[in-house]
């Protein structure tokens, strides 16, 4: 396995970890649920900063990397519920969205394996997003 393989694996760890800490210990300085939507929103920030290029030519993955950082952002000051919702879209859209730059540039195996493991962890994330809400608001 790759670094930025096992990496993006790991990533998934805090969001497991505080899953299960929102439903199994309360904690009256930060609540696991907070946690939960602030380390979602820092991620989905990340990956949006992973669009970001240099030069002029690349101008509307600077404004989409501006406003889903924006986005992000506006989810840590709204009510969990439309924020977890907010942000299983901020996810869904980010792989869209790399998965058609992908298929604009060059195929190759290294994408190709990328964009396999992007659908893999922007599954999981959306799942435990879903899962999240359910146990949460229901």
């Amino acid at each position: 396995m790759k670094s930025w393989q096992l990496l993006g694996y790991l990533g998934l760890l805090p969001f497991i970890a505080f899953l299960y800490l929102s439903v199994n210990v309360e904690n009256p300085n930060i609540t696991a649920q907070q946690a939960f939507v602030a380390y979602s929103a820092i991620i989905v920030s990340f990956i949006a900063g992973t669009l970001w290029r240099k030069d002029d030519h690349h101008i509307n993955q600077q404004i989409t990397s501006n406003t889903l950082s924006l986005i992000a952002f506006l989810a840590l000051l709204i009510e969990r519920d439309l924020a977890l919702i907010i942000l299983v879209f901020s996810f869904l859209f980010l792989f869209i969205y790399e998965q058609k730059l992908a298929k604009d540039t060059q195929q190759n195996n290294l994408n190709a394996n990328y964009m396999k493991m992007r659908f893999w962890l922007t599954l999981i994330v959306v799942s435990l997003h879903i899962t999240a809400y359910f146990l949460w608001f229901y």
